[in-house]
Order: structure tokens, then C-alpha cells, then sequence
């Protein structure tokens, strides 16, 4: 079970639509590498490293925008 499930927060984000496009290419770009470049090592949030749960969050991000017709090609 993701974090997102147990204890959500909806956060309202309102793009125009070439916005919406050029961030949901840039989401594609980023891997689980470059996370972990901008991520702290020790930092943890409910037990999970900084790095897995930014991971998770792109990737929730991704399909969001995916869903809203915004999918990267």
C-alpha cells in the first residue's frame, strides 16, 4: 500500500494546457537516479528513504497527468 492511500493530500493544480504538456515531458526525463542526486540520504519519511517516496511521488505525478490526457510521449 502506497503512503498516498494512507494518508492523502490533495493538492489543487490548475496548468495551462502547454504547460501541462511540457511538465508531463519533463516528468519522463527524470529517473530514479536523478532523484537520488537531489535527495537526502538519511532523511526518511514513515520509515521509507527520502529517495523511494520523491520516486513514488514522480511517479504518481506521472500517471496523474497521464490520466488528465498529458502523456508523455
Amino acid at each position: 500500500m502506497s503512503e498516498a492511500t494512507e494518508n492523502a493530500s490533495m493538492i489543487p493544480l490548475e496548468l495551462p494546457s502547454n504547460e501541462a504538456a511540457a511538465f508531463s515531458q519533463f516528468t519522463k526525463r527524470i529517473d530514479f537516479d536523478t532523484v537520488g542526486r537531489f535527495t537526502a540520504v538519511r532523511v526518511t519519511y514513515g520509515g521509507r528513504g527520502e529517495h523511494d517516496v520523491a520516486w513514488c511521488a514522480i511517479n504518481m505525478l506521472q500517471r496523474q497527468l497521464a490520466e488528465a490526457g498529458f502523456n508523455p510521449r
